[in-house]
């Protein structure tokens, strides 16, 4: 094996070296000596990452984030200069508020007009160079930079992803200056690998505060939803609240935090208990309630626990705290068992079958819709239907399927038990990233069945013909089901919470600004691709049509798309 013998192919090596397995690119004029160090590969020997093309940055940086889901693993995504960026802000601010570790590296339009190797070559690297363009992500990622010199490259690569792994972990940037790729480099001596930032543990006595109003309460309530984005947490969750009588319930989920089928668990709607509890603690979630809708009580003990747990990116966040740990859930539930366990005989022994029966309630009306939609053979297709179809075929328990939600399946129906079996839409809400990152998810697991549950819009917003196209190119079948109901429902449904008696809400007419048709036969796009797609028009059809998809995509191997006309 040579050395490298440009930046570019030190960079390369630099992150492959660091464990930056996979490299997510959309290429363009700034690549040509990254398509030179793979070309030379051969003959180099060298170590690189290996390459994912994608025919879109919304594709790329959220295909990084869903492999990021699947495997846990740091991601590299490289952008074409500035056009590239501006492509993929929206992804970056999915992944920025979902806390996902990516390196976004982006080519820079080359700094010199002539003389130099590399310099500018083409029309389009005048139009393209920005004074700033780092600029246009800076709210966004945890640190950029701009590499001036190959011989950095290595501490720059080790900075970046310190940077990202560091808790609240999180996407970072780096340009790339096409001269400074091109220049020539000289082999450094391997540096030691680089450690892992430790997650952040929290205080003793704030633990021992934590675990004295816990153990003293009438009604505890863990508030969560994203807890469960660390895997080894969900059952160290549900080990804690069965054991000392915790009630957890999960809003808007974005991963499964706690077993559906736990006895303690109290379901996906907060506003049902919360007002009730008289201890209230918010694992590493955003928006544990809507202030406009429900509050915890005023008597209640409110603590909030996070990396980061006031939100420091969002400008404005005034949910009430009376105690806040700085820590990750991990960390936090594990301190938590010794300190309730020595205040073990201060519980009240009473409040678990309390909680449990709260528990029933919301079972109950789960069963009640599977039962009311299972009979109503007859009746318009709705969300409701769709959702107790995906549950029939998919089991709550089923460890190998995975579904990426950007719409309709709710975890309330499908009641999932098994970490990182459901996946929700980031809290950014960027449209477009429930296909790609689905696409992601399953090449970072490539034996489980991926599911991407979408609605028409999101489906529209995701570039369709691009990821259809990357399934068929890297052999990864997704079954794709769209909910196809032509129109924008966060539109209408906000025009309608706004004014609920105004205009709008009396007009028969769906608003313009909401409407969608006519759409296109969305099936036709998978096939395009070499994938199975099918409408399903009438209830009847429904299942069966899942059914067939889910054996195209498992024993095929190929890619489906059930589009679904929904009311």
């Amino acid at each position: 094996m040579s050395a490298p013998e440009t930046v570019a192919e030190a960079f390369l090596v630099a992150l492959r070296d660091r464990g930056v397995d996979r490299l997510f690119v959309n290429a363009g004029t700034d690549f040509a000596t990254i398509v030179e160090a793979y070309a030379r590969q051969k003959e180099s020997g060298l170590g690189l990452p290996e390459v994912i093309v994608c025919s879109h940055e919304n594709l790329a940086v959220s295909m990084a984030h869903g492999s990021y889901l699947g495997d846990g693993r740091v991601q590299a995504v490289m952008l074409h200069t500035s056009v590239g960026s501006a492509n993929a802000v929206c992804a970056v601010s999915n992944a920025a508020s979902a806390r996902v570790p990516v390196l976004l590296s982006a080519g820079r339009t080359p700094l010199f007009e002539n003389g130099i190797l590399g310099s500018r070559d083409y029309g389009i690297h005048w139009a393209q160079e920005m004074f700033d363009q780092a600029g246009m992500l800076r709210e966004l990622v945890k640190w950029d930079y701009e590499l001036r010199d190959g011989t950095q490259v290595r501490e720059v690569v080790d900075r970046a992803l310190d940077r990202a792994r560091t808790d609240p972990p999180g996407p970072v940037y780096l340009s790339l200056p096409r001269e400074v790729l091109a220049a020539p480099t000289f082999a450094a001596p391997a540096a030691a690998a680089a450690p892992v930032p430790t997650r952040a543990h929290p205080d003793p006595a704030a633990v021992d505060t934590l675990a004295e109003h816990l153990a003293t309460a009438r009604f505890p309530l863990i508030v969560t939803g994203d807890s469960g984005a660390e895997h080894a947490t969900v059952a160290a969750l549900a080990d804690l609240a069965g054991r000392y009588g915790i009630g957890v319930v999960e809003s808007g989920p974005r991963h499964v935090s706690m077993p559906a089928d736990h006895p303690m668990h109290l379901g996906y709607r907060p506003g049902e208990v919360l007002a009730d509890a008289d201890v209230v603690v918010t694992l590493d979630l955003d928006v544990p309630w809507l202030p406009a809708a429900v509050s915890p009580a005023d008597d209640a003990v409110v603590v909030q626990v996070g990396p980061d747990p006031h939100f420091s990116r969002y400008p404005i966040r005034s949910h009430r705290s009376d105690l806040t740990i700085t820590a990750a859930c991990g960390p936090l539930i594990a301190a938590l068992g010794p300190a309730l366990e020595a205040r073990a005989d201060r519980i009240d022994t009473g409040r678990t079958s309390r909680i449990e029966e709260l528990g029933g309630r919301w079972r109950t009306r789960r069963q009640a819709l599977l039962d009311a939609e299972t009979g109503a053979s007859d009746a318009p297709i709705t969300k409701a239907a769709m959702n107790a179809a995906l549950a029939s075929v998919i089991g709550s328990d089923d460890r190998e399927t995975v579904v990426v939600n950007e719409y309709w399946a709710q975890a309330e129906v499908l009641a999932p038990t098994v970490p990182g079996s459901y996946l929700g839409t980031p809290p950014a809400g960027g449209l477009g990233w429930g296909l790609p990152a689905a696409i992601g998810v399953k090449l970072a697991r490539p034996d489980a069945t991926v599911i991407s549950t979408l609605g028409d819009g999101a489906y529209l917003f995701a570039n369709p013909a691009a990821c259809h196209q990357a399934m068929a190119m890297h052999g990864l079948p997704v079954l794709t089901i769209v909910c196809s109901n032509n129109h924008w429902g966060a539109v209408q449904a906000s025009a309608l919470k706004v004014h609920p008696d105004g205009h709008a809400a009396a007009s028969a007419d769906l608003s313009p600004l909401a409407r969608l048709d006519p759409v296109p036969a969305f099936e036709t796009y998978a096939e395009a691709s070499g994938g199975f797609g099918v409408r399903v028009r009438s209830r009847a059809e429904l299942v069966p049509a899942l059914e067939k998809a889910l054996r195209v995509v498992r024993e095929e191997g190929r890619q489906a798309l059930v589009n679904v006309e929904c009311a």
